[in-house]
C-alpha cells in the first residue's frame, strides 16, 4: 500500500510529513516513501505494522536462492569507526551493517549521501517490511543477507536521490505529480524520467507494457519506477543497456540514469539476463559489487 499525508512529528520547522514511495516486505513488496525526518522509534514500528504485504513471485525468490548457493561471500574489511559516514555510524547498528551501508553510500552518486539525514536498521525478527526511503530518511531490515542489504540500500538511495537530491523550484509551474501533498514542479529533473512512462502518479502513458519497466514493482508508480531503475542501473548496468538497445522506453530510462544521475559510473556487474518474464524485484537479482570504498 501507499502511505501518505500523515503527520509524523514536530521539529523547529513545524509538523513534518511522510509521502508515497517505497515499503518493502521481507519476502514481499508494497509502496510507500517517507519524506522528512522520523520522530521516534514508535513511529517506525507503526509504519512497519501499517504496510500491506504483496506476495513475491516464486521466480524471483528462486533466482535469489539459486544464486546464493554459488555466490562468493562478501568480505567486510575492518574500519575505524571514525572513518565511517556519521549518518550510518550509529551505536545501535551492527558494525557490519554500518560498513556495508557506508560502502554503498560512498559508491553511489552523491545525491543520496548528501541528503540522507536519518539511517536506521531494523533488527526485529520477521519484520513486515524490508525497507523504506524518502527525502532524507532510510530504514532497512538487518535480517537479510549482506548482498540483499546492500541492494536494498541502493534502491532506497534511489528515493533519496529522487525526492531529496533532484528538486525543482517553488517558483516553477506545478505538475500533475506530487510527493504526498508536496507539489513536484516543472523544473524538477525527475520530471524528465517520470514522463517517460507516466501521465500522473496513478496513470501510465498509453501503450505501456511490462517490457517497458525494469521490474514488476517499477510499475507501482513513478517513484518506484525511478528507484527500481536506479537500482537496476547500479547493479545490472550491462543488462539494462542490452534491454535498452531493443526497447525505446527502457533506452530513455537508461539514458536518464546514465547521463543525469550516474554519469557513467560503474558500481557492480552481473551475468543476469532477463527472459520473457520481467522480475518483480531488482534487489533479489544476482550481482557482484565492484566499487571500492
Amino acid at each position: 500500500m501507499n502511505l501518505s499525508q500523515f503527520n509524523i512529528g514536530v521539529s523547529a520547522s513545524g509538523i513534518q510529513r511522510s509521502h508515497p514511495g517505497c515499503v518493502r516486505g521481507l519476502e514481499d513488496r508494497a509502496g510507500a516513501v517517507q519524506k522528512s525526518h522520523v520522530g521516534c522509534v514508535a513511529l517506525l514500528l507503526l509504519m512497519i505494522i501499517s504496510a500491506t504485504i504483496l506476495p513475491l513471485p516464486t521466480s524471483a525468490a528462486s533466482v535469489s536462492s539459486a544464486y546464493g548457493q554459488n555466490a562468493k561471500k562478501i568480505v567486510i574489511p575492518k574500519h575505524a569507526a571514525s572513518t565511517l559516514l556519521p549518518v550510518v555510524n550509529q551505536r545501535d547498528i551492527l558494525e557490519k551493517h554500518r560498513i556495508l551501508a557506508d560502502r554503498v553510500l560512498r559508491a553511489l552518486p552523491s545525491y543520496c549521501r548528501d541528503h540522507l539525514k536519518n539511517f536506521y536498521v531494523n533488527y526485529e525478527k520477521n519484520p513486515a517490511n524490508r525497507g523504506l526511503g524518502g527525502e532524507s530518511t532510510m530504514i532497512i531490515t538487518g535480517n537479510v543477507p549482506d548482498r540483499e542489504f546492500m541492494a536494498l540500500v541502493t534502491h532506497e538511495c534511489g528515493h533519496v536521490t529522487d525526492l531529496g537530491g533532484l528538486r525543482g523550484r517553488d517558483s516553477a509551474q506545478p505538475t500533475p505529480f506530487a510527493d504526498g501533498t508536496t507539489p513536484i514542479y516543472g523544473d524538477d529533473p525527475s520530471m524528465a524520467f517520470y514522463s517517460i512512462s507516466w501521465l500522473s502518479p496513478r496513470m501510465m502513458q498509453p501503450n505501456m507494457n511490462d517490457a517497458d519497466f525494469v521490474s514488476g514493482y517499477a510499475k507501482s508508480d513513478p517513484f518506484e519506477d525511478f528507484s527500481e531503475s536506479f537500482a537496476f542501473y547500479a547493479l545490472q548496468k550491462k543488462e539494462f543497456k542490452r534491454l535498452a538497445s531493443k526497447n525505446a522506453i527502457l533506452k530513455a530510462k537508461y539514458d536518464f540514469m546514465d547521463q543525469v544521475v550516474f554519469g557513467g559510473t560503474e558500481i557492480a556487474s552481473s551475468n543476469y539476463k532477463r527472459g520473457k518474464n520481467v522480475p518483480w524485484d531488482v534487489t533479489k537479482l544476482p550481482y557482484v559489487w565492484h566499487a571500492k570504498r
